[in-house]
């Protein structure tokens, strides 16, 4: 490889986590988002709140006749 490919590959690689930086910002915001709304959901259900959905990843059961 030449010095010339080295430093393109250099370019992209540094393209990349500029680009993962943004994505990783935006998660971090999506889950303090879904963590306050997990709080709130908690609060409001008391003893009828189930986390163990949101373990797996299933996400909360949305009643369709509300």
């Amino acid at each position: 490889m030449t010095p010339k490919e080295i430093n393109e590959l250099k370019k992209l690689h540094n393209q990349y986590q500029e680009e993962g930086k943004k994505v990783y910002a935006l998660v971090m915001d999506l889950h303090e988002k879904c963590m306050n709304l997990q709080k709130e959901i908690q609060d409001a259900e008391g003893d009828d709140y189930d986390p163990i959905p949101l373990i797996f990843g299933a996400g909360f059961w949305i009643d369709p006749d509300l």
